[in-house]
């Protein structure tokens, strides 16, 4: 079995430990003053969309190639390069998910655009013939933060609770 490492910690307090701590602090607070879903729906997409894609980007512009040999199993630097662009795009949509926490008209967008982005990265890891323990971790959270963020946002903007 593999070592959890610090790609695996990061992505526990982005998707789960941060947002999970932070909704509680702020509905204890806020007591019955704001819906316990918006709350939530404020810190899984400040976290789990900002934080998480925001320093991914910034790993993925830095150092490519823990992203192209770690996960996608790619040991030619030429890949480099597109890990890099993708970092970049990362950084993009992770700098609207920090920003829906003080604009919340950013919001919906960055949970949309990031759910998909997840929804899809998952997918192209399910149909990966030889995946690693490294891309199976990644396609578990992608899907596991997807999966929170569609329910949230049809909770909040379709009025279900």
């Amino acid at each position: 079995m593999k070592k959890i490492g610090l790609y695996e910690i990061s992505v526990i307090i982005f998707f789960i430990l941060l947002p999970v701590i932070a909704a509680t602090v702020n509905i204890l607070i806020n007591k019955s003053e704001i819906s316990p879903f918006s709350l939530i729906f404020k810190w899984f997409v400040f976290s789990g969309v900002g934080l998480r894609l925001f320093t991914a980007g910034l790993k993925q512009s830095i150092n490519p190639s823990f992203t192209a040999k770690e996960i996608f199993k790619l040991n030619e630097e030429k890949s480099f390069r597109i890990v890099r662009e993708v970092g970049f795009a990362n950084i993009s949509l992770g700098l609207i998910g920090i920003l829906s926490l003080p604009f919340l008209e950013f919001r919906l967008a960055a949970a949309v655009a990031g759910g998909l982005y997840f929804g899809l990265a998952g997918c192209l890891h399910l149909f990966s013939k030889m995946r690693s323990e490294d891309e199976m971790f990644a396609m578990v959270s992608d899907y596991f933060i997807f999966f929170i963020l569609m329910i949230l946002i049809v909770i909040n903007y379709f009025n279900f609770v």
